[in-house]
């Protein structure tokens, strides 16, 4: 039997009826800002009585669910009493179904993890809600909002990556324009949707430099471009690409530590993708279960695992990154880049290559 739009709708309403408790459709914003009004130990008893009384968090995200699993692992050993519930969609996935879930009045996510140019997306749709966690006091700059919206707990920060069998020492890049010199004609390669090294550029040099730049990588320099950073990564070790220009650290430091024919060069200052940021959902059904979560990915302990385990840069300032560039950084803004502007950049980042 097929089902109307309309039926569908009423459909999703009545889930919504069922899935969420009566006191978790109050304001879940003033609730843990009133919370978080309390001292430490008193907050910290209220969250996780009531987090117990809940059971369950439902978490939609876009890190790879390995990464996610060994977190939910920590977590765990924290509060055995709470099943995290793990979806993992593609960031943009995850802003179409709950915002789409939010229209139709179905309140089923507590916690959403997505990188920080999407935030300014749930944000106007009035689906996240300004959250201030006690943990954003040892985050760095360029990781949190003012207002509480974004609470940034890892990024990824660019590097020239190499094959160490092509690439003699003394031509190792010193700065981006060395890679217009003959040396590096189609031996250079990109992924095809690296739009944050694009804004990144155009905040360091200026828009009209930054595509000129671009222009001459692609006309000049025969940029190659393929999809997808891991597979990019395999091909320069493999020695198929001399340098991948858009190299991510966490990947670098992973090769070159299992000992493939790697190695990289940050430029300074050293870009730094929008980190992915940790947000609790504005109607969530379980949101003291939402906020433990969410302060445990900001937290010392898990931050040490995504720095030390996985090689991201995290966002506290109490936690050395495993691989630390000695140069200054330069972290592209979610806010600044999110929404319009990011389609912008996208737009030209495409045109250039002739997508």
């Amino acid at each position: 039997m097929k089902i109307g739009a309309g039926m569908f709708k009423l459909l999703l309403i009545a889930i919504a009826a069922l899935a969420v408790p009566y006191q978790a459709r109050g304001d879940v914003e003033s609730v843990l800002s009133e919370i978080n009004r309390k001292s430490a130990e008193e907050r910290t008893k209220i969250l996780v009585d009531g987090a117990r009384k809940e059971g369950v968090v439902q978490y939609f995200g876009s890190s790879g669910a390995s990464d996610i699993q060994e977190l939910i692992k920590g977590f765990n050993k924290n509060y055995p009493f709470l099943d995290v519930r793990y979806a993992r969609l593609g960031g943009p996935a995850v802003v179409s179904r709950v915002t789409t879930e939010y229209r139709a009045g179905v309140f089923n996510v507590d916690l959403i993890s997505i990188r920080g140019t999407l935030i300014p997306d749930l944000m106007s749709s009035k689906v996240i809600a300004r959250y201030r966690s006690p943990m954003r006091d040892f985050l760095r700059k360029g990781y949190f909002d003012a207002e509480g919206y974004l609470s940034g707990y890892y990024a990824t920060g660019y590097t020239l990556l190499y094959n160490t069998n092509n690439v003699k020492p003394a031509e190792v890049p010193k700065s981006y324009d060395d890679l217009l010199q003959p040396r590096w004609k189609g031996r250079l390669v990109m992924d095809r949707e690296e739009y944050d090294w694009l804004a990144a550029m155009i905040d360091l040099i200026g828009e009209s430099k930054a595509t000129a730049f671009f222009k001459r990588l692609v006309t000049e320099q025969g940029l190659q471009f393929k999809r997808g950073h891991s597979l990019i990564t395999q091909l320069v070790a493999a020695g198929e690409h001399d340098l991948l220009i858009d190299g991510y650290v966490h990947s670098a430091s992973q090769f070159k530590t299992k000992g493939a024919p790697v190695n990289f060069v940050f430029m300074n200052p050293t870009a730094v993708k929008p980190p992915s940021s940790v947000a609790i959902a504005a109607r969530a059904p379980h949101p003291y279960a939402a906020a433990l979560l969410a302060d445990y990915h900001l937290s010392k302990e898990a931050q040490e695992i995504m720095a030390h385990n996985q090689f991201y840069w995290t966002s506290r300032r109490d936690v050395k990154w495993a691989t630390e560039p000695g140069t200054e950084l330069h972290v592209v803004s979610p806010m600044e880049w999110g929404g319009a502007k990011y389609n912008n950049v996208s737009a030209l980042f495409r045109k250039i290559i002739g997508d």
